[in-house]
């Protein structure tokens, strides 16, 4: 493997003074694809700077990270294992050819943006350099060489040809692959010059912002995200409740989308009162941190509170808190240990006994058994749930007419223990109360209260 095709900057880094099999055009070295090459870099760092001047952020730091063509991985290591002399004379031989790679582009990247380089900053800069022009036989090779990497288990087998691949032949696979190279793995190996340049992208990436509080909702005419009763009906943009707290944070921070995550959800009729639902909003790649930061941090969250609860059909019901992805997770966790509180309008066709209602109260706890309800199935799969009844009571307003306050374990579909689903919940409030020849059901739910404690108070979690 003497008469390796490599670059200007691939030979020194490699060769030191000894001649070589040079290249005309940088992009056919063998080693590197011309990544190297002073204009090929130039052009990556004025793609940059045009990235973020059309789209700025407001930070002056970044950490760069570089994702370069699998076979680079692959032919740096067979080149250090060769055992030849004229590859140990470079004066950079023991530094890796990604560290230098990644110092060149680091050097461009600031001169072209003013953008200084560190290893903490929360705006990530991630160059792609890509030539899959040798992948299908870097791949051929591996497997020659290394057979027991590339076993596919028996059940997967008939589904091997349709594996795609970047996904056998990938950077993380090779990377372990390689270690285990000697230099009799590498005889039948050809370093051949690519014949295409490679191609590259830009992106930047700021790290999420996470806020956290309660919302009440006062409309039943409203989900909690966008939802429409067909297919064939357009959701209707800003009927929402995440979408309606999410708004001014999306204008604020010029993120590029949020994600809503919620201690459950109620149905799109159910208002939540009490002192509201917990949830987080998650803003993703938010262009301005500034506003979210310091003593800015309080001033801004005040402004957008006061925004969200000048709506009419949601408000918040805790103070909006800055959190971290930690504090987040913390959201779902131990949902079946929660507990829910209801108020239920609801009526019977049969005439109520009012001594049974008076002793619903007295029955709890009641286990019941929950299959998937009918109206869910479509979107959930279909299991038995076991759930808690804590409380219940009833006060009859009338024959037919009664309100019903019950406190139950989260994930309790209430609607259907009112009403048994066609016999799907067992037993249901229907059963309680003798309805045999009738039907109980529910004309207006609230939910009261979630208990969780939430937002969570500051540092608890880090």
């Amino acid at each position: 493997m003497k008469d390796v095709p490599l670059c200007s900057a691939c030979t020194r880094h490699l060769k030191g003074e000894h001649e070589c099999a040079g290249v005309d055009e940088s992009c056919k070295c063998s080693l590197c694809f011309g990544i190297l090459d002073s204009r090929f870099m130039d052009r990556v760092a004025a793609e940059v700077k045009d990235s973020f001047d059309k789209n700025p952020y407001d930070s002056t730091n970044f950490v760069l990270a570089l994702n370069m063509p699998v076979t680079t991985v692959l032919r740096e290591a067979i080149l250090g294992c060769t055992n030849e002399a004229t590859f140990a004379n470079g004066t950079l031989t023991s530094v890796p050819f990604k560290l230098r790679v990644v110092q060149s582009y680091i050097d461009r990247i600031q001169a072209a943006t003013g953008l200084r380089p560190t290893l903490n900053a929360d705006l990530t800069l991630t160059v792609t350099l890509c030539n899959d022009e040798f992948n299908a036989s870097d791949l051929a090779f591996l497997m020659s060489q290394f057979p027991d990497q590339f076993r596919v288990p028996k059940k997967k087998r008939r589904f091997a040809a349709d594996v795609p691949i970047e996904s056998i032949y990938n950077k993380a696979r090779v990377a372990a692959i390689v270690t285990r190279l000697k230099a009799e793995n590498t005889v039948s190996y050809k370093m051949s010059s690519p014949t295409r340049e490679c191609t590259f992208s830009v992106v930047f990436e700021r790290e999420p912002i996470f806020i956290a509080s309660r919302y009440c909702k006062f409309s039943r005419n409203l989900p909690q995200s966008p939802w429409t009763a067909s297919v064939d009906i357009p959701k209707v943009r800003g009927n929402s409740v995440c979408e309606k707290i999410a708004s001014p944070f999306i204008r604020v921070a010029k993120c590029e989308s949020t994600r809503f995550m919620a201690s459950g959800r109620e149905d799109i009729d159910v208002r939540m009162l009490g002192s509201g639902r917990p949830f987080a909003l998650q803003l993703i790649n938010p262009h301005l941190t500034a506003p979210f930061r310091g003593k800015q941090l309080d001033e801004s969250l005040k402004k957008i509170a006061e925004e969200i609860n000048s709506q009419c059909d949601i408000r918040l019901g805790a103070p909006l808190r800055r959190i971290s992805m930690k504090e987040t997770e913390s959201l779902k966790v131990k949902q079946d240990e929660k507990r829910k509180s209801y108020t239920a309008y609801c009526y019977s066709t049969q005439s109520l006994d009012e001594k049974l209602l008076d002793e619903l109260s007295r029955k709890t706890p009641i286990e019941i058994s929950q299959k998937t309800p009918v109206r869910v199935l479509k979107r959930r799969p279909l299991l038995d749930r076991k759930r808690t009844i804590f409380a219940l009571q009833a006060l009859k307003l009338d024959e037919f007419h009664f309100l019903m306050r019950l406190e139950t374990q989260a994930g309790t579909y209430v609607k259907e223990f009112v009403h048994g689903d066609f016999g799907r919940t067992r037993p249901s409030l229907a059963d309680l109360l003798e309805v045999e020849h009738g039907e109980v059901d529910i004309l207006d739910l609230d939910v009261d209260n979630v208990d969780m404690e939430w937002p969570p108070p500051a540092g608890s979690l880090g």
